[in-house]
């Protein structure tokens, strides 16, 4: 995974600084929990003075809510892979499932840091629940489509449905992250599950259109 881009008004000095110091960040968060992590060590790594820390990020949360873009990244393309990608709706879910694990078990440390800046910053929390919304809007889009075309069941507000659907895959990366060497297969068939029930209400629906020979066009 890799920062946001910086902003187009940094100079390219500041730039290198600014990822000077997320790379120092990334260093230490691969052996150290964010809490015992100190600005010092930081930039002291980053060979920037404190007084640079903080031109471009109020605290250690900050500049870990700055990592939160890749992560936010790789769930947008599991999503996309869900609602719209090759093959059943199950075989879709458990193939994206699987690609985010694998994306972001390789940055176990960072999502850690991230829950823990999540917790106790408020802009990271509310860059978390922003990310969560923008995804849940075409996981929405595509529930209510399955539901007008008679292929999923009517239930829930489509809104809610899909903003609880996110949240199931964050509790299984969540598990993970503080757990890499555990048992992932269980986790990921039921969260895969839990998708296909919540979506269309049975635990294997036919929805791909060419082996629906009773659907028409």
């Amino acid at each position: 995974m890799t920062p946001a881009a910086p902003s187009a008004t940094t100079s390219p000095r500041g730039d290198r600084r600014r990822e000077a110091l997320l790379a120092a960040l990334d260093d230490r968060l691969r052996t150290t929990a964010l809490d015992d992590i100190s600005v010092a060590d930081l930039t002291v790594s980053a060979g920037i003075t404190r007084s640079a820390f903080y031109f471009y990020f109020d605290s250690k949360a900050a500049a870990v809510g700055v990592l939160l873009a890749a992560v936010q990244d790789e769930a947008r393309a599991a999503v996309e892979t869900i609602i719209g990608g090759e093959g059943d709706f199950r075989t879709r879910v458990a193939g994206a499932l699987e690609k985010l694990t694998d994306r972001v078990l390789e940055n176990a440390h960072i999502y850690r840091a991230l829950l823990t800046a999540r917790s106790k910053h408020e802009q990271t929390r509310a860059l978390w629940n922003d990310g969560r919304r923008t995804l849940a809007a075409p996981i929405a889009e595509f529930l209510r489509t399955e539901r007008t075309a008679g292929r999923a069941p009517d239930g829930v507000d489509p809104e809610a449905l899909a903003v609880g659907l996110i949240h199931i895959n964050e509790t299984v990366l969540e598990q993970l992250a503080y757990d890499t060497d555990g048992p992932r297969e269980p986790l990921l068939t039921v969260a895969t599950d839990m998708w296909v029930r919540s979506v269309y209400g049975r635990p294997d629906p036919t929805v791909d259109a060419a082996a629906d020979p009773g659907r028409t066009a």
